[in-house]
């Protein structure tokens, strides 16, 4: 197990003095290394190995705030050294070497320069793939990750083409860099949520830096996150029965991803959770598991198609259901099955994309995808008159505003509902009609 420690070069010392970071595993010294700060001993607290909480050090919480990056980068590193090497502690040539390239040791000095922009960043990422959250109780989700990553890429990508050899730096993430970076997006022809998704993420990295002390000036309330309603689509019940009714029994491989899409349609599950529902999530009538995302515990009463479903794969699977395959192949297999269904109504879907507001017209079979079915779940019970708290408490919502975003009703369906209220108050022709004196 490996332990990091920081002590005083000389805590007798009159005047500041540097303080040093050992690092051992399984009790045999790695390293002894410099951290490149240095503290006058009266500030230093030996028990916390940080500096002391007194008015008379004010800048404490960022002196604090590096020394625990500089911790958090040193057992990343020790971490990754150990997956990529059967879990063999390194040398301590070898630590001390991946050290210096890390924290980025000037030449002949052995001073340790602070993690620049990107350099935080990178170790964030690095920390982020292992770390425990407060609100889930686990580590962050693969997804999620990707979208990180993706955001890291794109400021990489706008600092080399607006930036190219001139410094970036925390210092300059201000209102300005926000709205030039927007713009870039916008030129780049991005589509205005993608925008805000990826202004929203590093506003994430920055409030980030900003707790560590390395931002701070960092003002998050001038990152606003820009977005628009986005047009998306659903089965209603008619059309998920004729996908149930589809003959496939030719195809095996278009009948396994049909049952599992049915089994997501019915249940109002994400992708990441109806395709890990095990023998033990069943009991007797409903499905209850802790999806992944939430860390929600939802219970959802099994509906026939799905028990149809069960049968025809009792003793074929451990959890007779399908066998799940990655969510891209399944989001193409998805558009090949709409079109045998015959899902080919026009569908148009506008956004704003590079500036400019456009509609593009598709056959609604080019857009379905996996989480087609839990937005066809929400919206389907939502028509049928179940009450919206209800259907937040199977589908995992917090929020009804983040549950409305899922009922995609559209302006005719609006109109029918309110025609058959109107319908069911009017008074029957039998009955006299009298106009109130």
């Amino acid at each position: 197990m490996a332990k990091i420690n920081f002590y005083l070069r000389d805590k007798e010392a009159d005047t500041a003095t540097p303080i040093l970071m050992f690092v051992s595993y399984n009790g045999e010294r790695l390293t002894k290394y410099p951290t490149g700060e240095t503290i006058e001993p009266l500030f230093w607290d030996s028990k916390t190995q940080r500096a002391k909480q007194t008015k008379k050090f004010p800048t404490y919480p960022e002196f604090n705030s590096r020394l625990s990056n500089i911790k958090t980068v040193a057992e990343n590193i020790l971490r990754q050294y150990m997956n990529d090497n059967d879990q063999q502690p390194p040398t301590v040539e070898t630590y001390r070497a991946l050290l210096n390239q890390s924290f980025n040791v000037a030449p002949k000095k052995g001073i340790v320069k602070p993690l620049d922009l990107f350099g935080f960043m990178d170790s964030y990422l690095t920390e982020y793939e292992t770390r425990i959250f407060e609100k889930t109780g686990r580590p962050i989700t693969k997804t999620t990750l990707r979208v990180y990553k993706q955001a890291f890429r794109v400021l990489k990508e706008f600092k080399d083409k607006e930036y190219k050899n001139r410094e970036f730096s925390f210092a300059q993430i201000d209102y300005h860099f926000y709205t030039q970076f927007q713009q870039y997006l916008v030129k780049e022809n991005f589509a205005t949520n993608t925008i805000g998704k990826h202004i929203r993420t590093l506003k994430t990295f920055f409030l980030e830096a900003h707790e560590r002390g390395l931002m701070p000036h960092f003002s998050p309330k001038k990152f606003k996150s820009i977005s628009e309603p986005a047009d998306a689509i659903y089965l209603n019940e008619r059309e998920i029965s004729t996908l149930f009714e589809l003959d496939l029994n030719q195809n095996p491989r278009l009948e396994k991803v049909r049952d599992l899409f049915l089994v997501g349609c019915w249940t109002g599950l994400r992708f990441s959770d109806f395709t890990r529902i095990k023998k033990e999530n069943m009991d007797g009538e409903f499905i209850e598991m802790e999806t992944q995302k939430t860390g929600e515990v939802v219970v959802i009463p099994i509906h026939w198609q799905v028990e149809a479903i069960l049968k025809r794969y009792e003793g074929k699977t451990p959890n007779s259901l399908p066998k799940p395959i990655s969510n891209q192949k399944m989001n193409d297999y998805l558009k090949e099955l709409g079109r045998i269904a015959g899902f080919e109504e026009t569908v148009s879907e506008t956004m704003t994309k590079g500036g400019i507001r456009q509609t593009v017209n598709y056959p609604k079979s080019e857009l379905i995808t996996t989480h087609t079915a839990r937005r066809s779940f929400a919206t389907n019970q939502y028509l049928a008159g179940f009450p919206a708290t209800s259907i937040m408490k199977i589908t995992g919502h917090r929020t009804e505003k983040a549950f409305m975003k899922y009922i995609k009703i559209t302006p005719r369906e609006h109109a029918n509902k309110l025609r058959e209220l109107w319908k069911q108050n009017t008074p029957s022709k039998t009955e006299p009609f009298r106009i109130a004196n």
